[in-house]
């Protein structure tokens, strides 16, 4: 039996209001959101420990963001995202799990995150932004914390305060309710699809 530890750490960050960074668009390179401050602020730590990290987001425009600020430190990264052919995954896999000379960092998306990756040579995973659907971030974590991994895993998903990623969090607990009933017998409806009810919890209506 392999021994594993791994904490989850959820940051949640005060929303941004300064005027300038507002007036800039926010998918330009040198916006700076109070998020990708963080996400940058793990990162580095955890690259001065000597470790490796998955960055998964649903949207592969926030991981071209992220990209650019990784160009910035020299840090070596690697990416993962649909666009990328199933045939050339395999060395960008392989580039992450090598102890010495590989990819620091590796960017997935988070659909292409649920495709039986092995990732082990991270210990650290940073999701971005949340899904609605929570089985569907157990699959990213489950890149990292799996059969092979020597290391604790530490999952930090970054939650922005007063926004509806609260309310996603909210959603996703009734979902792992929702998945418990599914075991047990008595559940009423599929976890996989949102409900009129979810809908109108996500946008407080």
């Amino acid at each position: 039996m392999m021994e594993k530890s791994m904490r989850m750490i959820d940051e949640e960050r005060e929303t941004q209001t300064s005027s300038d960074n507002n007036s800039k668009k926010i998918f330009e390179p040198e916006f700076l959101s109070c998020k990708m401050k963080k996400t940058l602020q793990i990162l580095s730590n955890i690259v001065e420990k000597g470790e490796k990290v998955v960055i998964v987001s649903q949207w592969t425009s926030v991981l071209e963001l992220i990209e650019e600020h990784i160009k910035q430190y020299a840090i070596r990264y690697t990416s993962i995202t649909g666009q990328i052919p199933v045939k050339d995954r395999q060395e960008r896999v392989d580039s992450f799990n090598r102890e010495v000379g590989g990819a620091k960092v590796m960017l997935l998306s988070l659909t292409a995150g649920g495709v039986g990756l092995n990732l082990t040579g991270g210990n650290h995973l940073i999701m971005i932004d949340l899904h609605w659907n929570p089985a569907l971030e157990q699959q990213a974590f489950d890149r990292i914390y799996r059969m092979g991994q020597k290391k604790p895993v530490f999952i930090h998903r970054l939650i922005t305060k007063g926004t509806i990623e609260q309310r996603v969090v909210e959603l996703q607990k009734s979902k792992l309710t929702l998945a418990s009933s599914v075991l047990d017998g008595t559940a009423t409806r599929k976890m996989n699809k949102l409900t009129t009810a979810d809908i109108k919890m996500l946008f407080n209506l």
